[in-house]
């Protein structure tokens, strides 16, 4: 797109040295990539990590899984990849979705343009050249014409606001960031702070080894069974020849998933046939039981708390001791309201006489030792502490880069009073600047729909190659208009009030970020799609 000098790759009027610089090597960025460099553009990568991967390279924590069928999640664009892959599980576990990932960089030929152990520091806009320059944190500058970043909703990781965190004696180690060496839990005292996803699938996994554990629950979250299965020979068979109708009926699926919700509404069948459809849908694998349900569990209060007494009526029956097992029924949030966590023997582990639950509301953590965990109540010695607190979901990993639009506006003043975006790719003020993954997009299966957001950021760049355009930006007025849309499509539905990473609420003080609710992934691309069939209303292109 640039005229640049044949030895040294450079722009001699505006310093570029790169068409695009693309921000994380996760699923997205990867696949962002691959697309842009099919264009013919000059793409460099830049990851924090150690090796690509993303989420599925930091989160190799004992027990990290897939909630959604592995092969609902993986790439479908190429025919190669899907006939020389072949998923061992419905539900993959973390070393083998690194795996892929890196089968996939090699298959396609993507790590020559991949720089590894490089943390951006920010990336600054320059009026007069219109171009961005990315700076890393070991101060190497990289000027180019667009900046797309690929850093996702759950990459930065939050700490629990004890004090005395840095006098701790022995191991300590956040799920988010978890060595790639082996970490010994055997015949040792642990302390797991936090019981979302990651806390759930620790617990479960780690529990039969150690001498003691004491987990340190804020907030019980619902959750229910993996059911995971191994993938015969050949199902996998049957996967491969019917890719595409699996490609098209996820990209069909409000949340981007295989299910479907049923056209019943709960309130309107027998308690019989409620109750039966409720222990299929517990029976049954994945994420069955918030996206095959009746199609009112979400949306009406009545359908949903009988939903949740059910729930709470199997966790009575799995877990031995009354006061822990009530102390593990959410009583702040309907089912659906967060993320529900997927578990194969969770309830289980806190029948084990060496396993105790600590309710944090009632015994609030008062501060971290030298050895161990001091509470309103008593301390708990501990010789390992794992921290499962989650991520600042959503803006977090934009926060943490300095990010600075047209006339010096920062990102983080942009999105003071929570994140405005136009299709949750560009957000005005901030011209040539693409976000793939990021926020104000949909729920449901992360790689479907920033699937179709960089096919969406490609084209984009394809059209103004082909005009000669070299800036794009959002404008304000469109901005405005996405954010009402998004809005609207929560309003007057249970997630209008529902908290959790998924809304940006996970953090005390931030503002609820609003996703496209209703219609999901299909409303979604639709409108997409209306955009670029319109020549890209709401946005200025200018040469």
């Amino acid at each position: 797109m640039t005229q640049n000098d044949p030895k040294t790759g450079i722009d001699p009027k505006t310093g570029v040295d790169h068409d695009a610089v693309i921000v994380g090597a996760g699923i997205s960025g990867i696949y962002q990539l691959h697309r842009l460099r099919r264009l013919g553009l000059r793409v460099r990568l830049l990851e924090a990590g150690g090796g690509v991967g993303g989420t599925w390279y930091w989160n190799a924590y004992p027990g990290c899984r897939f909630d959604l069928e592995s092969y609902s999640y993986g790439y479908f664009f190429s025919r190669e990849l899907l006939d020389e892959w072949t998923w061992s599980e419905e539900y993959a576990s973390q070393p083998e979705t690194e795996r892929y990932l890196n089968f996939v960089v090699d298959r396609l030929g993507l790590r020559e343009d991949i720089q590894l152990d490089t943390r951006v520091k920010s990336m600054v806009f320059d009026d007069a050249t219109g171009t961005w320059t990315t700076t890393t944190e070991d101060g190497t500058e990289l000027r180019s014409t667009y900046v797309v970043t690929a850093v996702g909703i759950l990459s930065a990781p939050i700490y629990p606001p004890f004090p005395g965190r840095e006098d701790f004696r022995g191991e300590i180690h956040h799920t988010a960031l978890w060595p790639h060496s082996e970490v010994d839990f055997t015949d040792k005292r642990v302390a797991v702070v936090g019981t979302g996803s990651s806390g759930v699938q620790i617990v479960q996994t780690v529990a039969p080894a150690v001498r003691s554990m004491t987990v340190f629950q804020r907030t019980p979250n619902w959750c229910t069974p993996l059911n995971n299965t191994k993938i015969s020979p050949e199902k996998a068979e049957e996967l491969r020849l019917r890719a595409a109708e699996l490609h098209a009926r996820l990209l069909a699926s409000p949340g981007g998933t295989q299910y479907q919700a049923r056209a019943e509404r709960a309130v309107d069948v027998s308690p019989q046939e409620r109750l039966a459809v409720f222990e299929e849908l517990y029976e049954a694998p994945g994420m069955s039981m918030v996206h095959a349900n009746f199609q009112d569990v979400t949306r009406s209060a009545e359908a949903n708390a009988l939903l949740n007494q059910f729930l709470a009526d199997k966790i009575r029956q799995r877990v031995k001791d009354p006061e822990t097992a009530e102390r593990l029924i959410p009583k702040d949030h309907g089912f659906g309201q967060k993320r529900p966590p997927l578990e194969i023997d969770y309830y289980e582990a806190f029948n084990q006489d060496n396993v105790q639950l600590v309710a944090t509301s009632e015994e609030p953590v008062e501060r971290i030792t030298e050895t161990g965990i001091r509470t309103s109540r008593g301390h708990y010695e501990v010789d390992m502490i794992v921290l499962a607190t989650g991520f600042e979901a959503v803006t977090g990993s934009f926060n943490r880069i300095d990010i600075r639009g047209a006339g010096g506006l920062p990102l983080r003043e942009h999105w003071a009073g929570g994140p405005r975006t136009y299709l949750g790719i560009q957000t005005a003020g901030f011209p040539n600047l693409f976000m793939v993954g990021g926020p104000q997009s949909t729920t449901g299966n992360i790689p479907r729909y920033a699937e179709v957001q960089a096919d969406w950021v490609t084209d984009c760049l394809d059209h103004q190659r082909q005009q000669g355009i070299t800036r794009a930006e959002a404008t304000a007025e469109a901005e405005d208009a996405w954010s009402d849309l998004a809005y609207s499509t929560i309003k007057g539905t249970l997630q209008e009030s529902a908290s959790g990473w998924a809304w940006g609420t996970n953090v005390p003080g931030r503002k609820r970020t609003f996703l496209l609710y209703a219609g999901g992934l299909p409303r979604y691309r639709s409108e997409l799609d209306r955009v670029r069939d319109a020549a890209y209303e709401g946005i200025v292109f200018s040469r």
